[in-house]
């Protein structure tokens, strides 16, 4: 176990008594340094601790440096994470940004998206789907195909592209 320096404060209890010194405006437990004249103000005697007592405080001193390592850890941890879905989201919104650029409806774009993308639609309805209550909005394109673009939310969760075939 490595000592701290609780750990050796609480060692250093085992001191029974010493005097209060003043060195000009400082008060300390020894005399004063080069020569400096010193005033004995006091004595104190300290409390003496038993070994298990030391042993004890010294357990507690051990978890409390064990949770703080834990609590660093924790911190650590959700730090990389945010970083890491900051990453994801700037990733995402490049690629939404990348669709709506290409004039395309992707999943996971928002209604004001699509609308960037291909401007308003030319009918929106609630429909029932496998995937139940959904707003599906019709485009309507050249040729009179139509694609669909279904929302769950304001978020898109589906489109549907019709393909044009030419003879």
């Amino acid at each position: 176990m490595k000592m701290s320096w609780i750990g050796l404060f609480l060692l250093s209890l085992q001191v029974s008594a010493g005097q209060i010194y003043q060195c000009g405006d400082t008060f300390q437990d020894r005399p004063c340094a080069g020569g400096q004249p010193a005033k004995v103000i006091g004595s104190y005697e300290q409390e003496k601790i038993s070994g298990d007592d030391i042993k004890a405080r010294q357990e507690e001193q051990a978890k409390l440096e064990a949770q703080t390592e834990a609590d660093s850890q924790a911190r650590y941890d959700a730090e990389v994470a945010a970083a890491q879905r900051a990453q994801d989201a700037s990733a995402i919104d490049m690629g939404k940004s990348d669709a709506i650029k290409q004039h395309r409806v992707i999943e996971g774009l928002t209604k004001k998206e699509v609308i960037k993308s291909w401007g308003d639609p030319d009918r929106k309805k609630q429909v029932t789907t496998k995937h139940g209550m959904r707003e599906e909005w019709t485009f309507v394109k050249d040729w009179g195909n139509k694609d669909y673009v279904y929302f769950d939310g304001d978020t898109v969760s589906e489109v549907s592209l019709t393909q044009t075939t030419i003879e």
